[in-house]
């Protein structure tokens, strides 16, 4: 993940904590999806392929 996705994640993350303290939920809800869909996107491991000598 490079600077400008951990920027762009810790702002949803704000904007979805300030939604829902001004109790607007079903707009958090938009603004916690794509946080919840990274999370998973770096979550499992990849494979990286390997040589057979």
């Amino acid at each position: 993940m490079n600077g400008a996705e951990q920027l762009a994640y810790g702002a949803l993350f704000i904007l979805a904590v300030a939604l829902l303290l001004t109790n607007q939920v079903a707009l958090a809800t938009v603004a916690i999806v794509p946080y919840v869909l990274a999370s998973f996107k770096y979550s499992f491991p990849t494979k990286k392929a390997q040589r057979h000598r």
